[in-house]
């Protein structure tokens, strides 16, 4: 387990994709803890111990008021914002003597480079806790990221993605900061030796925080669906809500430790919860190996494609489509496989083969998928701009599903191409009319057509 985990954790750093989707199938989360926990304490020693001494508490003296004037002792006392509150208040506690005398020292917080004092409202550089990284990971960002897909417009709501993808997502994260991380944390031992500044050591904790929001992209596109700029930003945006909570989090840490009633309450809440999410993650993972030991049957082509529409999910096209084309291979009858492999063929702007799967499907079942199969040859001769083509898919299509709102979107573009804006209009209004009678739960999936028929309208 240690060695398989440990080639996933590497793989990070030149595969990242297909180590991300055999990360959820078999990475394991304990493994995961101990190397950020690891890691994070020689990341500090390494790197961030060298900013926090000459940027956020740098040991200054303290002037010696008893031989100055009330006015020279006013101008020579650090002001309020020039220091560190955490640092200066433990100093004034261990180091007052036995006489009471107040310490002689203080530590002030300069300013960043290009970001100035503004930076210390996102970040500290304070010596961590044995767990607080994994902590702040696990309670703070991961929440923060599935809040912001929630908002985003995915078709489910916070509390089903917390329930079915906590436990990937964790995965995915810890392995994420710990990859990103080990580089620059086995680089950051060079930095004294060699004799370099403490911007060196703040430009390798930049780097390796950009590292990890990439690498946070490409597990939040696998598992949730944006496109590769929207899923970066929402885990930049989750790291800036979450940085502020967890520089404060680590100084509060030690309380939650000593006071029972707070451990007493918090594992009578959440207990039944993080044992649901254990076992969505560990029901996936089961999932994933049952197909896999189906696919030893040389017969059976369902299991390939069950497999494939776990990659396709995940947006692997290329190990869905070597799914599906195997479950075709081995079973030419196979529809479900051809309408997948035309599908993915239109989204990879494929037309003529999308067409070709697509004809198969026609000639086996011209009904499949709910006649679904007459909206995607109508969407695929759309963007094919063989409008007239389309427009006869489209209203095959829209005789058996008259409130499909996708089906009516690309009907009303197909007219406008053809030169009916009356008519496309009137279909953009059917879109816009049936998302909003469509289900709760439906209207998550559906409403990015209500928006491009606005649009269009407008």
């Amino acid at each position: 387990m240690i060695w398989e985990n440990t080639k996933l954790l590497l793989g990070l750093l030149y595969r990242p994709v297909s180590s991300m989707g055999r990360i959820v199938d078999e990475g394991n989360w304990l493994y995961a803890a101990v190397v950020v926990i690891a890691l994070s304490m020689i990341f500090h020693v390494t790197v961030s111990r060298l900013i926090y001494d000459n940027y956020e508490a740098v040991r200054r003296e303290l002037p010696n008021v008893e031989q100055m004037g009330d006015e020279e002792a006013r101008k020579a006392w650090p002001r309020p914002d020039e220091i560190n509150v955490w640092a200066y208040q433990y100093v004034d506690v261990e180091s007052e003597n036995a006489s009471g005398a107040p310490p002689r020292f203080y530590f002030e917080r300069l300013p960043l480079p290009l970001v100035g004092k503004h930076g210390w409202w996102f970040v500290s550089f304070a010596p961590p806790s044995f767990v607080s990284t994994l902590l702040g990971i696990a309670i703070l960002y991961v929440p923060c990221v599935i809040l912001f897909v929630a908002m985003s417009g995915v078709s489910a709501s916070f509390g089903v993605l917390m329930r079915r993808d906590y436990g990937p997502l964790a995965t995915c994260s810890l392995m994420a900061w710990a990859a990103s991380h080990l580089p620059f944390a086995l680089a950051g031992l060079a930095i004294r030796p060699l004799g370099l500044e403490e911007k060196t050591a703040l430009g390798l904790w930049v780097t390796s925080a950009i590292c990890f929001g990439v690498l946070m992209a490409v597990g939040v596109r696998m598992l949730f669906g944006p496109s590769y700029p929207k899923s970066l930003v929402i885990a930049s945006v989750a790291a800036l809500f979450t940085f502020p909570m967890q520089a404060n989090f680590v100084f509060a840490l030690p309380f939650y430790f000593v006071s029972p009633c707070l451990l007493a309450y918090a594992y009578f809440m959440v207990r039944n919860s993080v044992g649901d999410l254990g076992l969505a993650f560990r029901q996936r993972q089961g999932f994933r190996r049952s197909m896999e030991a189906a696919t030893i049957n040389p017969r059976d082509g369902s299991a390939h494609y069950q497999l494939g529409l776990i990659y396709q999910h995940r947006r692997q096209y290329a190990e869905a489509i070597s799914r599906f084309e195997k479950a075709v291979e081995i079973a030419s009858d196979e529809t479900d496989a051809h309408f997948q492999l035309g599908r993915i063929a239109r989204e990879q702007d494929r037309l003529q083969d999308a067409i070709n799967h697509f004809s198969v499907v026609l000639e086996q079942d011209d009904k499949h998928s709910h006649s679904e199969i007459w909206r995607e040859i109508g969407a695929t001769y759309f963007t094919a701009s063989m409008f007239t083509d389309a427009k006869e898919a489209l209203e095959k299509f829209l005789e058996r599903r008259a409130y499909d709102p996708e089906g009516l979107y690309y009907y009303g573009k197909t007219l406008e191409q053809l030169g009916h804006p009356a008519e496309a209009r009137e279909m953009f209004g059917r879109c816009i009319e049936a998302v909003k009678t469509m289900p709760s739960y439906r209207y998550r999936e559906q409403r990015k057509w209500d928006k491009l028929a606005r649009e269009r309208l407008a």
